[in-house]
């Protein structure tokens, strides 16, 4: 579980500096967080063997949308003035539901793959 954090959190760390430093948007990175999320799905859905992989991502998509985009706002881009304590926490639940909706398919690809495919849900 703490891998799969660490991970996000590095990553959000990287894309926050890169966009930084680019002046570019710091959504420009969304896609290849998502994408991320996934294959975390995918190696969770193998070694599980069942839908209790999708645990660990959802522990990271919390942490990643807590701590992640906290570390954001400390290097810059994540920073978004004037924003009130209630749409962060709709953002957050809003991206922690994004995230495990797409680790999700991810671990139903790697039961699949592993061979321990045993229904949808």
């Amino acid at each position: 579980m703490l891998g799969f954090s660490a991970v996000l959190i590095a990553y959000d760390a990287a894309a926050a500096t890169i966009a930084k430093v680019l002046t570019i948007s710091y959504n420009s990175f969304l896609v290849l967080s998502l994408v991320i999320v996934f294959f975390m799905g995918v190696f969770a859905g193998r070694v599980a063997g069942s839908w209790l992989g999708i645990l660990p991502v959802v522990v990271a998509a919390i942490v990643d949308a807590t701590i992640g985009w906290y570390v954001a706002a400390l290097i810059g881009p994540g920073y978004i003035p004037g924003w009130t304590m209630r749409q962060l926490l709709t953002l957050a639940v809003e991206s922690v539901l994004l995230s495990t909706a797409i680790g999700c398919v991810g671990v139903w690809v790697g039961m699949a793959v592993a061979g321990a495919r045993r229904g949808i849900f």
